[in-house]
């Protein structure tokens, strides 16, 4: 069954049942309001005739009956006088049928007997609906008899079975109206869903530019934006995924293409000098080195993407730094380039400590890259209560402001250039900043070309929670 059909059923089943409990206590409410009403009267009437023949029992007791026919006829009911036994002693009716009679079974009789006044509806077969109403006839407080009007309602429960009928017909129209519009307002609120399914389908198909066109505010409107807003994203990682390949692809063709040539140049060559063979086998591992290099940070990538949370171990943070300034130290030097710690020791945090070494050791060695001959690269680390503050400065060739926003992307280099000068991928820094994300850190980068580059990274003490 679709959305469509389960709010329409949904709003059928609260209307149907909102009309008929509706409608039931409406009639009963009806109902209860006119027959009081009758009873009321009828029991009135009977106290009527209850006091004058009270008056009439003993001396003047032939009074008794031509009082109730009289009576009777004024009120257009039949009325019947018993003894405290039951027995009918006067009955209003010509046939006079029931005089004689003990009708002390008759509920109200009984009642009345007791002393209380009761009444009761009946559908009399051949007669129709009649109410009795029977009150104790009393003498100096003593109960000497009863009355029973017994009166017709057929023209009460004709007008009531007409209101019941009416009711019926009025709330069958609202339900149909109300079932209409139902479904009406079920088709417009489903319509936008309607739309977003199709466009997810749209978007399984490989079409992810494609955008839904839901203006509304509510939480469809939301929903919409919201998926417009995946699309967006999966569109710039798509991007991101091709280029990513395409730049892998680029950096292995380069090596590739090298160790081609030079393995061409021997295969042509009929130079037999040694030295000459060693040289060209010299550079072939150099490259060989360079593609081993490149698949071991491209793996590292992939690790790091997969990587949901890491286990951490409380370990000295300023260890770690010396231990990648000891790593780099033969690196500056061959560019006469001063690295240095200048930081807190003893100072601590719970890391992951190889990768946390991989991510000081990348960022250290790219300001070392583009550091010109006799600069300087300074690692410096401080600490509050929360968290511990890395900074690495160099006074450098700096980052343009146009590479500034893309330097953590892959295959991005702050010289922009895709050749061996720096002898790197663009990747180091990218394996930084997921290995700063695991970590739930933070990291920025102030730089300005020709004056150098400085990156400020935040970890937490401890993982948060």
């Amino acid at each position: 069954m679709s959305l469509r059909w389960k709010i329409f059923s949904l709003y059928l089943i609260i209307l149907i049942v909102s009309l008929v409990s509706t409608g039931f206590y409406l009639y009963n409410y009806i109902e209860k309001s006119y027959l009081d009403n009758v009873k009321v009267n009828n029991l009135m009437q009977a106290n009527m005739i209850s006091n004058f023949v009270s008056r009439f029992v003993g001396a003047s007791s032939y009074l008794i009956e031509p009082t109730i026919i009289e009576y009777a006829k004024q009120i257009n009911s039949r009325v019947l006088f018993t003894d405290t036994n039951g027995k009918v002693l006067v009955d209003s009716a010509a046939s006079k049928e029931m005089e004689g009679k003990i009708i002390k079974s008759y509920s109200d009789i009984r009642e009345a007997l007791k002393g209380k006044g009761s009444t009761s509806i009946h559908d009399i077969n051949g007669v129709g609906w009649a109410m009795y109403a029977a009150v104790p006839v009393t003498v100096k407080n003593n109960v000497v008899g009863a009355i029973l009007i017994s009166s017709s309602i057929d023209e009460v429960m004709s007008l009531l079975n007409s209101i019941k009928y009416r009711m019926i017909y009025t709330f069958a129209g609202i339900g149909l109206i109300v079932s209409i519009l139902s479904l009406l307002v079920a088709s417009f609120i489903t319509k936008p869903l309607k739309r977003l399914t199709d466009a997810v389908n749209i978007l399984s198909q490989g079409k992810l530019d494609y955008k839904v066109d839901v203006r509304s505010n509510d939480e469809i409107g939301k929903l919409a934006g919201a998926f417009n807003k995946m699309s967006l994203n999966l569109m710039k990682l798509d991007e991101e995924r091709k280029r990513f390949v395409s730049d892998a692809s680029h950096e292995l063709k380069t090596p590739l293409a090298s160790v081609k040539a030079l393995v061409g140049s021997l295969i042509d060559s009929r130079n037999t000098d040694v030295h000459f063979y060693k040289e060209i086998l010299r550079d072939v591992d150099s490259e060989l080195d360079r593609m081993t290099r490149l698949v071991n940070d491209l793996l590292e990538l992939a690790r790091m993407d997969k990587i949901k949370s890491v286990r951490l171990k409380k370990c000295e943070i300023s260890e770690i730094i010396l231990d990648v300034i000891e790593s780099l130290t033969p690196l500056a030097k061959t560019k006469e380039i001063n690295l240095a710690f200048q930081g807190k020791s003893n100072v601590f945090a719970e890391v992951e400590a190889d990768r946390f070494y991989r991510m000081v050791y990348n960022i250290v060695e790219n300001g070392i890259k583009y550091t010109y001959n006799g600069g300087n690269v300074i690692v410096g680390l401080k600490e509050d209560e929360n968290n511990i503050y890395i900074t690495i400065a160099d006074n450098g060739m700096g980052i343009s402001e146009e590479t500034l926003p893309k330097i953590f992307d892959r295959f991005t280099r702050g010289d922009t250039a895709r050749s061996k000068k720096s002898g790197g991928f663009g990747l180091g820094l990218a394996i930084a900043k997921e290995i700063i994300d695991i970590h739930e850190g933070k990291v920025t980068v102030e730089s300005k070309v020709g004056e150098g580059t400085v990156f400020k990274i935040s970890i937490p003490k401890k993982r948060r929670n």
